[in-house]
């Protein structure tokens, strides 16, 4: 297989100087010629070169308004603009147009080779960047999160919805483990500003005497010990792109109202600096915590939430989404057969039901790690209940049981199942109808009664043909 080669487009309105750098690049490149702008861009249009050498002075159409073009139509080619003046405010605007170098005639060869090596690493890197962002949004597809419940699917639903706007600020609650992060990626990577930064900041986890730095960045020399250069806050390195604020409830007061004004006024003040930068940054905050509750006690700002709660997801926990488990255990068992070399291909109804009545404190991330351990530990084609000894079903405490006794709650589950066996579905719809009954009806009453929301009720209710 040959060696790939390269190709530079040389474009210049003198044939001699063409021929010049022809002969000098010709043993290593592929080279391709131009001598007016017209021919450059039918060039970059038809048979696109990885460099092109861009003379600024050319008559008609000049080196500045060919850039122009040649941006237009690809942003991965590296130009590199030639001068024979050297003229510094033409080189300038040329750079700030999306030029990577300049050279100025007589070329110096040596210079050349520099500078074209330069331009296709830089090339090289923008490739790499691009590939990486491409499977990151393969990967974050909103279409590939995994759920059917009713619940899931609204929020899913949702997040399709703020994914087509490009600035609209997100608030996305639920308890950990849940899947926030994963929600607020897919958003990032089906959103228009995929190709710009997704920075993910964890507030609960930043020093609070440094949180507002962190953030916002500082100016060199801005408080004792500050970097000689300066630092970039999370919002310089999320310009143009996401800034996930994870556990936004443990941020200070005092960073709450400034993060406010940021919200507001689009710009921000890094630390010890009087001029502002601008902050062109989607905002999407998360918590584990009922930021309602912190409002009332004073440990949240309601202005705030407003500003953070253009939009809002209330993503379920797991043991209110049974649905959505079966679904998960395929999907792990698929990336950890792979991971560890084994043969997994399902669970046993036994297993099966184990799992739906877990309580799943640690949600989804909890559910990963037990089908994780499970596949690592177990040679077997199906997940059986004996590998899931270590899943230990909570019991009431005997006050909690007496409680329960107190407020006329009889025993339940039974604690003895008929030797011919009982229907599950059966038993389920037994108790949906006793509760709708109670309730004269009343869909809200009934959800509270039985401790799961509307959506899973009417789910429920239609599944078992309840009318």
């Amino acid at each position: 297989m040959s060696e790939l080669r390269y190709k530079i487009l040389i474009v210049d309105d003198e044939a001699s100087f063409r021929n010049s750098l022809k002969g000098a690049l010709k043993k290593e490149y592929d080279i391709l010629e131009a001598g007016d702008s017209e021919g450059a861009v039918q060039h970059v249009t038809e048979n696109p070169p990885d460099v092109v050498l861009l003379d600024i002075s050319m008559p008609g159409v000049d080196g500045l308004e060919t850039l122009q073009k040649i941006r237009e139509i690809d942003d991965y080619i590296a130009v590199i603009m030639v001068t024979a003046y050297g003229e510094i405010k033409t080189v300038v605007q040329a750079i700030n147009q999306g030029a990577v170098d300049y050279l100025t005639k007589p070329i110096d060869m040596d210079e050349l080779q520099i500078a074209i090596s330069k331009a296709l690493e830089r090339l090289r890197y923008k490739q790499e960047i691009a590939a990486l962002r491409k499977a990151l949004a393969k990967e974050y597809n909103i279409d590939n999160l995994i759920g059917r419940s009713p619940e899931f699917l609204e929020a899913l639903s949702m997040a399709k919805r703020i994914a087509r706007s490009p600035d609209a600020n997100v608030y996305i609650g639920g308890e950990s483990g849940v899947g926030k992060e994963l929600f607020a990626r897919a958003i990032h990577f089906n959103s228009p500003r995929v190709a710009s930064p997704f920075v993910a900041v964890n507030c609960a986890a930043i020093n609070k005497e440094v949180v507002e730095s962190e953030l916002f960045g500082y100016k060199r020399g801005a408080f004792t010990g500050a970097h000689t250069k300066g630092k970039k806050g999370f919002f310089e390195e999320a310009h143009g792109g996401t800034l996930l604020l994870d556990e936004v409830a443990d941020l200070p007061l005092d960073v709450q109202a400034k993060l406010l004004r940021v919200l507001e006024e689009k710009e921000f003040y890094p630390v010890g600096d009087s001029q502002p930068k601008k902050a062109d940054v989607r905002v999407i905050a998360a918590t584990n915590q009922p930021l309602e509750k912190l409002i009332e006690n004073g440990r949240f700002r309601q202005d705030l939430y407003f500003r953070l709660a253009t939009i809002a997801i209330n993503i379920k926990p797991l043991r209110e989404r049974h649905e959505d488990i079966p679904l998960l255990v395929t999907y792990f068992l698929e990336i950890f057969n792979k991971k560890y070399g084994k043969k997994f291909e399902k669970i046993s109804q036994e297993a099966e039901e184990i799992l739906l009545h877990h309580p799943w404190k640690g949600n989804v991330r909890e559910l990963k790690n037990a089908i994780e351990r499970v596949t690592l530990l177990e040679d077997s084609t199906e997940i059986k209940p004996d590998h899931l000894n270590f899943l230990t079903p909570e019991t009431p405490s005997p006050a909690q049981a007496k409680r329960e006794r107190d407020k006329g709650i009889q025993e339940f589950p039974p604690t003895r199942i008929p030797s011919a066996g009982i229907c599950l579905d059966d038993v389920i719809k037994e108790i949906i109808s006793t509760a709708y009954k109670q309730t004269n009806k009343n869909q809200v009453q009934t959800a509270k009664l039985l401790g799961i929301t509307r959506n899973t009720l009417l789910y429920r209710l239609k599944k078992y043909g309840i009318k």
